[in-house]
């Protein structure tokens, strides 16, 4: 038990006075129609047969991987950016949808998506869940 508690100090000291950390997540449909959601700052990827289904595959990659940095005692096994063009596709969309915000005719892209997802402190019992945009 105690090796525990030390471990999350660790990683506690990279979130120290954030309340939510934000994730960008990035989400397409690829040629065989199945969804991806990568995760930017990451670089992790979940599938799944619809945005949402590939969301929560990612949700449990993202928990696993920093329970891993928090057992490897290896705090910088969290952050691994995704490649430039997932940032900039990322980037792309957010335009587009920040631009067309208030138009009453917005027109979705059926291939993509973004989406936020809060990560909430160690120190936090809260369930983190998607916010898509």
């Amino acid at each position: 038990m105690k090796q525990k508690s030390r471990n999350k100090s660790k990683v506690e000291n990279i979130f120290q006075g954030l309340d939510v950390l934000t994730l960008k997540v990035v989400g397409y449909q690829e040629d065989d129609g199945v969804w991806a959601a990568h995760c930017l700052e990451m670089d992790l990827v979940g599938y799944g047969k619809s945005f949402k289904k590939a969301s929560e595959n990612l949700k449990e990659l993202i928990e696993m991987q920093i329970d891993f940095a928090i057992f490897m005692e290896q705090p910088t096994l969290i952050y691994h950016p995704a490649p430039p063009r997932i940032f900039q596709l990322y980037e792309l969309l957010l335009a587009n949808y920040l631009q067309h915000f208030t138009s009453k005719k917005r027109k979705l892209d059926k291939n993509h998506r973004i989406a936020n997802f809060p990560l909430p402190s160690i120190s936090r019992k809260e369930e983190p869940s998607f916010v898509p945009c």
